[in-house]
């Protein structure tokens, strides 16, 4: 009897700091395995923290042709380092429950200046791909944005700023189909780093009136957020 009293003790008591997961692969009796589905269930409440995001943002840049790959570069090398250094924040989740960052960048440019132009859309108007066009070009078309996985910040942003400019074989499409000369484009690019250190791209391209100027504002910002779950 002593030693079934040690033992339920034990078990309450992790119930109470919800440190672990139990499961009823070791259990033998129906009285075990309701305290096992107890302590799993207390576990999630207990880690289920709503932290709520907070938006960092960076001044505003304008840059044209010739600065456009250097200045683009140097952003999103310095929100690249914003958002390691989140990812490696481990505080914020209550004792026992590990904490899973997905920190978000996001890019909007637009022209500073534009002139109305009766071949161009008066507003800018997102380019919708069709999913037969997504896939032709290795994208998962989804509303509004483009969508693609890649193995680092790097190879998103590059491939963001290819299709941007029409140095690739998606930008060329767009450019020829959606947005031709003198129309201009307006972007919006999102990159989210998973903890599997993917990084999954969303970019929607808008096309609008023509540059009054050849150079482009940009907006940066990290939004910092977080989950807590079980360990």
């Amino acid at each position: 009897m002593k030693h079934i009293l040690l033992t339920l003790i034990f078990v309450l008591g992790s119930v109470a700091h919800a440190q672990q997961a139990c499961t009823s692969k070791t259990s033998s009796t129906q009285d075990l395995k309701e305290l096992c589905d107890v302590l799993n269930k207390n576990n999630k409440s207990h880690c289920d923290v709503k932290v709520k995001a907070e938006k960092q943002s960076l001044p505003a840049i304008s840059y044209g042709i010739l600065s456009a790959s250097s200045k683009m570069k140097g952003l999103f090398s310095q929100l690249e380092g914003l958002q390691k250094e989140f990812l490696k924040q481990s505080g914020g989740c209550p004792g026992g429950c590990s904490r899973v960052s997905a920190p978000v960048v996001e890019v909007s440019t637009k022209p500073t200046d534009v002139v109305p132009h009766e071949s161009c859309p008066q507003q800018y108007t997102a380019i919708q791909l069709s999913p037969a066009e997504g896939k032709k070009f290795g994208v998962a078309a989804s509303g509004k944005a483009i969508r693609k996985a890649f193995a680092n910040t790097a190879d998103a942003t590059t491939f963001a700023q290819e299709t941007l400019m029409s140095d690739n074989s998606l930008g060329e499409y767009m450019e020829q189909k959606y947005c031709q000369s003198p129309c201009s484009y307006s972007s919006t690019i999102r990159l989210k780093s998973q903890e599997s250190k993917q990084v999954d791209l969303e970019l929607i391209v808008m096309c609008g009136p023509p540059k009054k100027e050849r150079d482009w504002t940009t907006q940066a910002s990290l939004t910092k957020n977080y989950r807590c779950e079980v360990q």
